[in-house]
C-alpha cells in the first residue's frame, strides 16, 4: 500500500517533532492554558448548597416537579422537597427562578483523545494539542457530565482524567475500556504508523488505542493488562467489513477469542459493548449476549424475531444515528444515487450542511473545522475505490447513507419492543465534536421519540448503560449532584438542551457563559 506523508522542509519536520516532543512530554503541567485554570464560579465545601424555585424535570415518568428545593452537601442531593430552607452560616443559596433542572446530560459513546480531525496534520500539532483540552471543556459546558469513552489513548486518557479530578481541567466524569480489544488489523483497520511516522513515534507516550492480538495468548495478556488500568468495561467490533472507503473485509475474532473475551469479562464483572454496522456483527454479538450495541447496522431490516430476541437478552444499543448523517458524505457523488433520495434523508442532508457551514467555534478549534470541510474534495478527488489505497483514510459513505434507510425503523422497533436505548455522538472521530450531544437527542426526535423519551434516552438510559444508574442519570435524592439547568421546559422544547444557562457538576456551579474555549 502506497503511504503518503506531507512534505515537510528539514527544519519543519525538526519543528513538528520538537513541538510533539515538547507537548507529549509536558502533559502532566498544568496552568498552561485558559483551559487549565478555569474554576466553578461556586461551591459550598462542607456546607449545604439550596438550590431553590427549581422546576425538575422527572426524566423517570416525564413530569415536571414544580418550584422545588435542592440541597446538596458534599456533592450528593441530601433532600428534594418544596420548603425554602432556613440556612446556616456558611450555606449557599442558589435562585432558580423557576428555570428546569434536569439531570446532568451523559454522552454514552465518544472517544476523549481524539479531536475531530479527517487527517493527521503534523504543523498543526499545537492546535490538536490544544483541541484534546477543550473535548472535555466543551462536553461540559454543553450541560454533559459524564461520558463513556469507547476507545481512548490510554496514557493520555488517564492524564486528562487526573487533571479533571485535581481540577486543573474542567470536564465531567469518564467511564471507560482504555483500548479497543481486537484482532490484529481489525476495526479501526488503521495503524498509527500507516498515517504518519509522528503518529506511531507518539504512541510510545500515548498509548496505543489499538489492542491488537494475534493469538490467544496475547489475547489473555493483553486483556488483563488493559482492564487493570481500571477499565469498567470491553470495547470489542464485532463487523467483518471495513467503514472505510476502499477497504473491503477485515479480519475478525474466531469463536475461541470470543469465548475468552465474554468469559474473561464476566469474571472480571466488565460489561461487553461491540462496534456494529452490519447484520453479521448483529447476529454475533445476539449470540453472545453482548451487553451493548454500538451505532446502526446498514445492511438489513431486522425482524421482529431479531428485535425481540435482542429485547430478552436484554442487549441495550446506543445508535450514535447522528454519526451516520455527519459521514454520509453527499459530497463523495457527482449525483447522489436515487435510493438515497428519501424525504428523510434530503432533510438530514439540509440539516447537515446548514450545521456544516456555521460557525461551530464553540465545538473545535476553527482550523480543525475548516480542514475537515476541505478534506472533503477528496473523495471526488480519488474516487470511493481508490482512498485506501492511496492512504486516504475516509468513511465509507455508502455505508452511513444505508444506515440512514433502513436505521430509523430498525431503532423504532427496538423501541416498541423494549430495549435499552442510550444516547452518544461518537465525537472525536472526523465532522463529530464533543458537546455536541444536543444533536443527537433532536435527531432521535425527528426519528419519532418524543421529547420525553429522548430526556430519558440522553440520561437514566445512559446510566443503566454505562452502570451508574445508582449515582446520575436522575435529580434524586443520594445521586450525584449533577444537574443542568434549561431557560425553558425540555418536555415540550428540546432545542432549549443546546444552551445550557449553568450546569452542576458534584455540587460545584459552572457558569458556562464565563467558560472560555480559545487560547
Amino acid at each position: 500500500m502506497e503511504r503518503t506523508y506531507p512534505k515537510m522542509t528539514r527544519r519543519q519536520l525538526l519543528q513538528t517533532t520538537a513541538a510533539s516532543a515538547f507537548l507529549m512530554g509536558t502533559q502532566n503541567i498544568t496552568g498552561c492554558s485558559p483551559l487549565s485554570r478555569y474554576q466553578p464560579s461556586g461551591s459550598a465545601k462542607g456546607k449545604t448548597l439550596y438550590i431553590i424555585h427549581c422546576d425538575i424535570v422527572d426524566v423517570v415518568h416525564g413530569v415536571i416537579l414544580h418550584d422545588r428545593t435542592i440541597a446538596v452537601r458534599n456533592g450528593y442531593i441530601e433532600a428534594m422537597n418544596d420548603q425554602i430552607p432556613s440556612p446556616r452560616e456558611g450555606d449557599m443559596i442558589l435562585d432558580l427562578k423557576n428555570k428546569f433542572v434536569i439531570p446532568g446530560l451523559i454522552d454514552a459513546h465518544c472517544h476523549a483523545t481524539m479531536p475531530g480531525e479527517s487527517a493527521f496534520n503534523p504543523s498543526g500539532v499545537l492546535t490538536t494539542m490544544h483541541q484534546l483540552k477543550r473535548n472535555y471543556v466543551q462536553q461540559l459546558k454543553q450541560g454533559v457530565t459524564s461520558v463513556r469513552d469507547m476507545g481512548a489513548m490510554p496514557k493520555m486518557l488517564h492524564n486528562f482524567i487526573a487533571q479533571i479530578e485535581k481540577g486543573e481541567l474542567t470536564g465531567p466524569r469518564i467511564v471507560y475500556c482504555n483500548s479497543f480489544t481486537n484482532v490484529y488489523r481489525g476495526h479501526p483497520s488503521i495503524d498509527p504508523a500507516d498515517v504518519s511516522i509522528f503518529l506511531s513515534m507518539g504512541a510510545a507516550l500515548t498509548g496505543d488505542m489499538n489492542l491488537w492480538f494475534k493469538d490467544t495468548k496475547e489475547l489473555a495478556e493483553k486483556m488483563r493488562e488493559n482492564s487493570c488500568q481500571g477499565a469498567s468495561f470491553v470495547k470489542l467490533t464485532m463487523d467483518k467489513k471495513s467503514c472505510l472507503a476502499g477497504k473491503s473485509e477485515i479480519p475478525v475474532y474466531a469463536d475461541e477469542h470470543l469465548n475468552m473475551i465474554f468469559d474473561y469479562a464476566q469474571k472480571n464483572n466488565l460489561a461487553t459493548s461491540g462496534h456494529v454496522h452490519t447484520k453479521f456483527g448483529f447476529d454475533r454479538a445476539l449470540q453472545y449476549g453482548i451487553g451493548s450495541m454500538e451505532h446502526s447496522i446498514a445492511d438489513a431490516v431486522l425482524t421482529e424475531k431479531e428485535v425481540s430476541a435482542m429485547a430478552k437478552k436484554k442487549i441495550a444499543i446506543v445508535p450514535t444515528m447522528i454519526i451516520g448523517q455527519m459521514l454520509a458524505a453527499p459530497e463523495a457523488y457527482d449525483e447522489l444515487p436515487g435510493k438515497y433520495r428519501t424525504d428523510f434523508i434530503d432533510r438530514e442532508m439540509r440539516i447537515r450542511r446548514e450545521y456544516i457551514n456555521s460557525l461551530l467555534d464553540d465545538y473545535t478549534e476553527r482550523s480543525i473545522h475548516e480542514h475537515n470541510v476541505a478534506y472533503l474534495k477528496t473523495y471526488r478527488k480519488y474516487g470511493l475505490d481508490n482512498l485506501y489505497q492511496k492512504g486516504k483514510y475516509m468513511a465509507n459513505p455508502e455505508i452511513y447513507f444505508n444506515i440512514l434507510l433502513v436505521g430509523p425503523g430498525n431503532l423504532r422497533a427496538m423501541k416498541d419492543h423494549g430495549v435499552l436505548i442510550g444516547c452518544g455522538t461518537d465525537a472525536g472521530v472526523p465532522l463529530a465534536y464533543h458537546g455536541t450531544l444536543w444533536r443527537e437527542m433532536e435527531m432521535l426526535g425527528r426519528i419519532g421519540f418524543t421529547n420525553a423519551e429522548v430526556l430519558q434516552c440522553a440520561t437514566i438510559n445512559n446510566a443503566k448503560i454505562i452502570g451508574m444508574a445508582d449515582k446520575i442519570g436522575s435529580v434524586e435524592v443520594g445521586k450525584y449532584a449533577d444537574l443542568t439547568i434549561l431557560q425553558e421546559n425540555p418536555l415540550k422544547k428540546i432545542e432549549t438542551c443546546r444552551k445550557p444557562q449553568m450546569v452542576i457538576k458534584n455540587g460545584d456551579i459552572y457558569d458556562v457563559g464565563k467558560i472560555k474555549l480559545n487560547a
